[in-house]
């Protein structure tokens, strides 16, 4: 019986991403997009009903091609993702030599002129 395109995870069929939703569902399927602020790969079906949801639609997606491969189908990105305690959705991207600290770019606007 086919899953619609999944494979169990004893399948010997492998990607270079795979879904992370899908796989806490015990379910291989390929990852088409990274999501920066979930910071999940996300396949077809699941980057379709992400985006169906008000909250979700402002999300960025990464291609494929926009992450480094470290070895594993989980590896994170090889860019800043991690967000602004101060300012909700922005990620911390900036750096202040002056205070040497990293920060958002509202951060940086308005602490680190």
């Amino acid at each position: 019986m086919a899953l619609s395109g999944s494979i169990l995870k004893t399948s010997e069929e492998t990607f270079d991403f795979i879904c992370t939703s899908c796989a806490e569902d015990n379910l291989i399927k390929e990852a088409l997009k990274y999501c920066v602020e979930c910071q999940k790969y996300c396949c077809k079906d699941c980057l379709t009903s992400h985006r169906r949801f008000a909250l979700l639609k402002g999300h960025t997606f990464l291609d494929n091609s926009s992450v480094k491969l470290q070895g594993q189908p989980s590896s994170l990105p090889a860019f800043p993702t991690k967000q602004c305690s101060q300012h909700i959705g922005k990620i911390m991207d900036m750096f202040c030599k002056t205070h040497d600290v990293v920060c958002c770019y509202v951060c940086a606007a308005e602490d680190h002129k």
